[in-house]
């Protein structure tokens, strides 16, 4: 079952980076999907963006938003009412990448 957001991107990015360290830190929860590594990942990258590999390329439950800003993805995340929860504690993607990887979260 995949969630409410989902966000195309590669691991090297940065911009990508900031997008899934924004949305895991705020307890949203989403399904990664790196276009390095899956073909239908980039094919749906592409079909969207013209035929450009342009990322983070984040859906919000039918919502497309190509490299948003936090506050652009703020704003999408109200329209849809998924609300972030803020905690003290903060979980780097390098944990969440190696614990998915070994079956952990």
């Amino acid at each position: 079952m995949t969630s409410d957001v989902q966000v195309y991107g590669a691991d090297w990015c940065r911009l990508t980076y900031g997008v899934r360290e924004y949305l895991t830190n705020a307890r949203v929860a989403y399904d990664y999907y790196d276009i390095d590594r899956d073909p239908h990942a980039e094919e749906f990258v592409r079909a969207v963006n013209g035929g450009r590999r342009q990322f983070p390329l984040v859906v919000v439950q039918q919502r497309v938003i190509t490299n948003p800003t936090v506050a652009e993805l703020q704003q999408v995340l109200e329209e849809h009412s998924i609300a972030p929860e803020f905690s003290g504690r903060r979980r780097p993607i390098a944990a969440l990448t190696l614990s998915a990887r070994s079956g952990r979260r």
